[in-house]
């Protein structure tokens, strides 16, 4: 596989993974204000079968990117590595766990405290990967503009040469 073909599978992954958990946040929010427990239901068991479609991509988007990264010990492929396992920690142990429980909680229609807990629990580590997600996408992003210049340096001095 070309680096050029790695690239955009990992641009594409995270900017799916990125946009599906902002998603899945918005879309709780929208319907936990509109207090239609129907809806609730719904988005609920959307979110529970869409995780297990986002799980790959997650995978293919941080192995693409230690692919990327190859021996690299920058500080910024050290920081976006870091995140990457902490990204794949909160969604395996916190948010694929509140995502099935909450989608089970939800058709039995139990909206008690328990699923306002592990609600609040799934908001504030989806939040996390959201941040998380996004401070690795700008620090590609800066990664990516700092290959760029150098190559259209080393293109420019060689011409001078």
């Amino acid at each position: 596989m070309t680096r050029r073909q790695l690239r955009t599978i990992h641009l594409t992954g995270a900017v799916v993974a990125l946009l599906a958990v902002g998603t899945f946040m918005a879309a709780t929010l929208a319907v936990e204000v509109s207090g239609d427990e129907d809806l609730i239901a719904a988005v609920k068991e959307v979110i529970a079968r869409a995780v297990f479609l986002l799980a790959p991509v997650m995978i293919a988007t941080g192995l693409s990117g230690r692919r990327l990264a190859g021996k690299s010990r920058a500080a910024v492929v050290v920081r976006k590595m870091r995140r990457m396992r902490l990204i794949g920690l909160n969604a395996v142990v916190v948010l694929i766990p509140c995502a099935l429980t909450l989608a089970h909680l939800a058709a039995d229609r139990d909206f008690g405290p328990s699923f306002m807990a592990l609600q609040s629990v799934e908001l504030m580590a989806g939040g996390v990967n959201v941040t998380l997600l996004a401070l690795n996408m700008r620090d590609g992003f800066a990664l990516r503009t700092r290959g760029q210049r150098l190559r259209s340096k080393e293109v420019g001095s060689g011409a001078r040469s």
